[in-house]
């Protein structure tokens, strides 16, 4: 604990040096962007730990960013975007199992800074901003109605970088990310049943972990492929009252959820 403790004060020591650097002469823009899958697992859990719902099902995606190298700095942003059908195990209000299709959107925005901690630039850490949106549409069947959801957070992040390999031809880095989120909350739409709610979630520390693999494919190119993994979740919110019309007609609360992603990744990597 006292290591990691020392680590984030460093890091955060050299994040408050930034200005005095600012004379160091940028490197070129680095632009980039491909196609992603998305593994999307889900599950929801009840106050006693019993497994209400999972969502599990496979998201095609986007991915595209921007990076500058400014002396022994490295910033950049990336914007990524999946969207399709996951397949919806849970059950109803009444404890029926129910099953049915969720289409998905899930779309994120992230900056980040990066300080090189070693003369050769094999570890880095630094700090990122994010914020990210999960449109869930519940499809109802069989009489039962259906539930649009739409969860957003922001988050603060804690990230470190380790160059495993590299050569001219090719490098291997392992990237992990920490994250904890900055208002996490849930707005339901009951489709016109009950008045739309909004709900505060619970914050959750979220693990992210990659392993990009880089090859040159020109003088100012390079492909990468980057496998992730990612455990996200939301804590469980306040039971609220349900209106309907303005009249309390029950109440609402989101359970506790655990998410486990995998990603992969194929991009494209342009040096200006």
């Amino acid at each position: 604990m006292l290591g990691a403790a020392s680590l984030v004060l460093l890091v955060c020591a050299s994040l408050l040096c930034a200005p005095a650097r600012a004379a160091e002469t940028p490197g070129g823009l680095d632009l980039y962007g491909g196609a992603s899958v998305l593994r999307f697992d889900l599950r929801e859990y009840a106050d006693t730990g019993a497994q209400l719902v999972r969502e599990l099902g496979v998201l095609p995606g986007v991915v595209g960013g921007v990076g500058q190298a400014i002396g022994r700095w490295r910033w950049s942003a990336e914007l990524s975007y999946h969207s399709g059908a996951v397949d919806y195990d849970g059950q109803t209000q009444s404890g029926a199992a129910f099953a049915s299709t969720t289409d998905a959107a899930v779309a994120r925005i992230r900056a980040r800074a990066l300080h090189m901690l070693d003369p050769d630039g094999r570890f880095a850490a630094g700090l990122g901003l994010g914020y990210g949106q999960w449109q869930r549409q519940i499809r109802g069947r069989a009489g039962v109605s259906g539930l649009d959801e739409r969860f957003t957070a922001g988050d603060v992040s804690f990230n470190t970088r380790v160059s495993v390999l590299r050569s001219a031809a090719a490098t291997l880095d392992v990237d992990l990310q920490f994250g904890w989120p900055i208002r996490p909350e849930v707005k339901i739409d009951f489709g016109g049943k009950y008045d739309a709610r909004t709900l505060m979630l619970g914050p959750r520390l979220s693990t992210r972990v990659s392993a990009p693999v880089s090859w040159a494919a020109g003088p100012h190119s390079r492909v990468v492929v980057e496998p992730c993994f990612e455990a996200w979740g939301f804590g469980r919110s306040a039971t609220e009252t349900l209106y309907r019309d303005g009249v309390p007609a029950g109440t609402v609360y989101q359970p506790q959820g655990k998410g486990y992603n995998f990603e992969m990744r194929l991009v494209w990597v342009q040096s200006l």
